[in-house]
């Protein structure tokens, strides 16, 4: 097999500069998603949920981010290890690494599976539950800002050859073509 690409949307962009554009790409998604749903239910008297609640939720969205890519692999019967860390004494980590390779549809669909698992599921409740929405879009909009890096290199591994496959190592992933 031949490397056709190696992607590390990291390295591309730059740490900085990519948690600033997933800032502000979480502010202007609640914004866009906020002013809609503020016009139409405004006559809804609005429930505040208890603090604790919101901020065990934060805490939580990241794991259940990362549990969401695993989620499709799990289901092709490869092995896939999870490893958890704790950082800072209250930062719950979760690293997932594979043994094998992936096919190119299996890796899209492991990119885009915390948004449809996610981030749907969390603006649809907020139009079903509309007392909550302006706590579920927030969340729904720090996620869409999580999503960022997805996005990013859901958009390289499209532009790669039909049959190839993917295998992830540290922070990039090697887009691979058979010779």
């Amino acid at each position: 097999m031949t490397c056709w690409k190696t992607v590390n949307v990291t390295k591309e962009i730059g740490q900085n500069r990519l948690l600033l554009l997933s800032i502000l790409t979480a502010i202007s998604a609640f914004i866009v998603l906020y002013m809609p749903f503020s016009i139409v239910f405004q006559h809804v008297q609005l429930i505040e949920p208890p603090f604790a609640t919101v901020v065990i939720s934060l805490f939580l969205l990241p794991i259940m981010h990362k549990l969401m890519h695993v989620a499709p692999i799990l289901f092709t019967n490869k092995t896939i290890h999870l490893k958890w860390k704790i950082k800072y004494k209250i930062i719950v980590s979760l690293k997932a690494q594979m043994e094998s390779t992936l096919s190119k549809r299996t890796s899209i669909l492991s990119i885009i599976a915390p948004t449809l698992i996610i981030t749907l599921p969390l603006i649809i409740l907020a139009y079903y539950i509309p007392a909550y929405h302006p706590i579920l879009l927030f969340m729904a909009a720090i996620h869409i800002g999580m999503s960022l890096h997805d996005w990013l290199t859901l958009f390289s591994i499209l532009r790669a050859p039909k049959k190839s496959v993917i295998e992830k190592s540290q922070n990039e992933f090697d887009i691979l073509v058979r010779d």
